[in-house]
């Protein structure tokens, strides 16, 4: 972004005080409004999931960078051609337009990647606000999980993870892996529900659900592995693959699988959700079947 900075400050200084057939402009509010709507459309355009609050914020930001690089422009008019200081500064702010053409047009492009991290501070704000739960399993065991305290203590029984809370009647599961109604406490809701259950199979490595904005509703992890890292990406999977099935005039994924050498990674697209599912490679069909279920309780 630096460079980009001085560009804009080199660019203009070398046809000025050339005016290409435009004159000296007045400070005007309107043109303040209209330079705003700019921003937004632009930050609009860049990024479709911005709310109308993060616009205005954005098209502020913009507007500030925007007039600290015109004062910074007249700063070093004022110093090459000798100028007053105001006159320059009153230029490079509202008057010299090549100037401040250039300056509007290519703000929102080179403030892009600082106005992602906004809004992923302001993501990552509303992720703690809804508090997901994380679901962890025992290194040491093969398919222990363990979700809280509150909720429960963690047994093994004919190789498969069970919770036993005091107001959810245990099941006998068979090694087998038969379909079994999912041990979770009756208190969580169908996003915890899905990735505890799913996260009972043994080679589950990570089970989340993830909303169309890529931030965490509830996962399950087993091991190192961070669910936050992956989280994004889930919605990355999705628009990779609807691109080329756009072209080819064909619907939407409502599954993605990907095999890898060791692990195999699938993708469920619900109308406001994904949920993500990495598994060793050789995980038998009825992960498939868990996650089948797990699609039922969200």
């Amino acid at each position: 972004m630096l460079l980009y900075t001085l560009a804009l400050l080199v660019v203009p200084m070398l046809v000025f005080p050339e005016l290409f057939g435009t004159g000296l402009a007045k400070a005007s509010l309107i043109n303040v409004f209209y330079e705003l709507a700019y921003y937004g459309l632009v930050i609009f355009l860049l990024n479709r999931r911005a709310k109308l609050i993060q616009l205005l914020h954005a098209g502020g930001i913009c507007l500030v960078y925007r007039l600290g690089i015109g004062a910074a422009f007249g700063l070093v008019v004022a110093l090459i051609y000798g100028l007053d200081l105001g006159v320059a500064l009153t230029m490079g702010v509202s008057s010299y337009l090549p100037a401040i053409f250039l300056h509007v047009a290519a703000t929102p492009f080179v403030l892009r990647p600082a106005l992602e991290q906004i809004y992923g501070r302001s993501s990552a704000q509303r992720y703690r606000t809804r508090q997901p739960v994380t679901v962890e399993s025992s290194q040491t065991g093969r398919t222990s999980i363990a979700i809280s305290r509150e909720k429960g203590v963690v047994s093994e029984e004919a190789g498969i993870a069970r919770l036993h809370i005091s107001d959810v009647k245990a099941v006998p599961v068979s090694a087998a892996g038969e379909l079994v109604t999912p041990k979770v406490p009756l208190s969580a809701n169908g996003f915890e529900r899905a990735a505890s259950y799913i996260g009972e199979h043994g080679s589950v490595h990570l089970a989340c659900v993830i909303d169309y904005e890529g931030l965490l509703l509830a996962s399950f992890r087993r091991g190192e592995i961070i669910p936050e890292d992956w989280a994004p990406f889930a919605e990355l999977f999705v628009l990779g693959n609807k691109g080329v099935l756009d072209r080819c005039e064909l619907d939407s994924p409502e599954r993605i699988e990907v095999t890898l050498r060791e692990k195999r990674i699938v993708i469920a697209c619900g109308e406001s959700y994904r949920l993500m599912v990495i598994s060793e490679r050789q995980s038998d069909d009825f992960l498939s079947i868990r996650i089948n279920q797990a699609i039922e309780m969200i």
